[in-house]
């Protein structure tokens, strides 16, 4: 064969290995195009993406050389044919000539394949972004929150940074579900993602875990924390009113909490955790447990205080009267309850209601007497008196935002609740939730059961003074009282009117 010959020759091959590529390429936009999205492991998906932004490297580094290559060859075929001698010669230019035209379209071929390589790219992408979430509530799944923790667990086996996670169970969705409908269940789904959003922090992983169940993954975070932060979101739902068809419903949560121990990896660890849930749901529900790696603890709500109820032996009172005793002593604090004192409470009032008028947002005051504390002291000795006002202080601290509302001891059986940003109607819900929780907390001292209940008066502001409000809300407590007590009014801006016992525990809004 002649030199021109294998030119030609050479030249044809090249041109079947770039159109085979071509070829392939195509073959798999086609075959990615066509799947359903329905049909995508978010694993593969995510697998298959990252060869394809492979191959549209190569893809993209061969058609660049590629065309590199053509443009040296055409500059190279212009000078000999410019400097041909004769018919033959300029024949074998010709021919090569034709090879290279067929290349540049060939190579606009394939740039049009990488362009559209690249668009499945972003389409696969977002597909598998949609496997990996829950379409109810917009969290991530089972499936993203495994390939996170994941992650988290290599890297706190690697690195050795500390990592917890909570499983929560929304206790008894299945029933409402039953009684309620597939949709009403979804409604608070959406309602208990929304308090999960609200109360965790923008580096927690929330996901939904299984149909009734929620997972928190906790990273940088020690046991200590986690259960705080669990008892927070759980505190929160039983707070929260939520609807079936504007009709309230009552939803409470239950959990488990553990942290990534010496010897775990991603097994063992949600072993714990279910472990810890399970115990929740045996002790009633409505209430967490964690896993210390050996075994399961409750989680206490924070100071100690159980909202349930306490009983207290003649040991633990004293103990109790010491550590009264030795509470450490603030200006601006009173030093029982550790709300604020009555003089920082009248200037604090001062600056929320003039926050208040300048910004034209909405307030609420909110006045809480315990009903016959006089006679409790009398009966059972000032420190049960004591440690019934503590208990207390401690509903009304679950009930209310610590860094937005103000409580205060506004006198001796009198706490004062100022809401920033509530409406009327989410004043009265706080103070009927008080007020329940209060009456359903069972006290035994020294064997003697102590029955509490308060009554409690509400006012909103409309523009004027700190005076006006506590004279309204006042007024209203006082009504209260005079009703028969352990029940609540509030005042309209003529008289006060009683809050009816089946109001709506509407939540209110941070």
């Amino acid at each position: 064969m002649t030199h021109s010959d294998w030119l030609i020759l050479v030249s044809v091959i090249v041109l079947l290995v770039d159109l085979i590529v071509g070829i392939a390429i195509g073959w798999w936009v086609h075959e990615a195009n066509s799947a359903r999205v329905e049909a995508f492991n978010a694993r593969q998906a995510v697998d298959a993406l990252q060869q394809l932004h492979s191959l549209t490297c190569e893809v993209s580094g061969r058609v660049g050389e590629h065309m590199t290559r053509v443009d040296s060859i055409s500059q190279e075929l212009i000078t000999l044919r410019a400097s041909c001698n004769g018919p033959k010669d300029r024949a074998v230019v010709d021919a090569v000539s034709q090879i290279v035209q067929v290349n540049e379209e060939l190579t606009g071929q394939l740039s049009q394949a990488k362009l559209k390589l690249q668009e499945q790219a972003e389409t696969i992408e977002a597909q598998a972004a949609v496997a990996m979430m829950d379409l109810v509530t917009g969290l991530p799944n089972r499936r993203g929150f495994d390939d996170e923790l994941r992650r988290e667990v290599a890297q706190w086996q690697q690195q050795d940074t500390p990592l917890s996670i909570v499983l929560i169970d929304v206790d008894n969705l299945h029933a409402l579900q039953q009684e309620h409908g597939p949709q009403a269940a979804d409604e608070i789904l959406r309602g208990v993602a929304q308090v999960l959003n609200e109360t965790m922090r923008a580096m927690d992983f929330i996901s939904r875990y299984a149909d009734d169940q929620f997972a928190v993954l906790f990273p940088g975070t020690h046991l200590g924390e986690a259960k705080e932060a669990a008892e927070r979101v759980r505190a929160a739902v039983d707070a929260r009113a939520f609807h079936i068809d504007q009709t309230p419903v009552k939803i409470t949560i239950s959990e488990g909490v553990a942290e990534a121990l010496p010897g775990d990896d991603f097994g063992s660890l949600v072993k714990r955790t279910h472990t810890a849930l399970e115990a929740s749901r045996e002790a009633g529900r409505n209430c967490a447990h964690l896993h210390d790696g050996n075994k399961c603890e409750a989680i206490v709500p924070a100071g100690g205080v159980a909202v349930r109820g306490l009983n207290l032996n003649a040991e633990e009172m004293q103990a109790l009267a010491r550590q009264l005793q030795a509470l450490p002593v603030d200006p601006n604090l009173d030093p029982l309850t550790g709300l604020l004192n009555r003089r920082s409470f009248f200037e604090g009032l001062r600056h929320r209601i003039a926050e208040h008028n300048l910004a034209n947002t909405t307030l609420c005051l909110v006045l809480v007497d315990l009903d016959n504390l006089k006679l409790l002291n009398r009966t059972h000795g000032q420190l049960v008196g004591d440690v019934v006002l503590r208990t207390i202080t401690q509903i009304i601290r679950t009930a209310t935002r610590a860094h937005l509302d103000l409580a205060a001891r506004y006198e001796d059986a009198k706490l004062a609740i100022v809401l920033m940003n509530s409406e009327l109607d989410d004043a009265l819900a706080v103070a009927e939730r008080i007020r329940r929780a209060i009456a359903a907390c069972k006290l035994r001292a020294e064997g003697a059961e102590v029955s509490v209940t308060v009554s409690s008066g509400i006012a909103e502001s409309h523009g004027g003074d700190s005076v006006a409000l506590l004279k309204m809300a006042d007024i209203a407590l006082k009504a209260a009282k005079a009703a028969g007590r352990n029940c609540s009014y509030y005042h309209d801006g003529q008289r006060p009117r009683p809050v009816a016992p089946t109001i709506s525990l509407a939540p209110i809004e941070a």
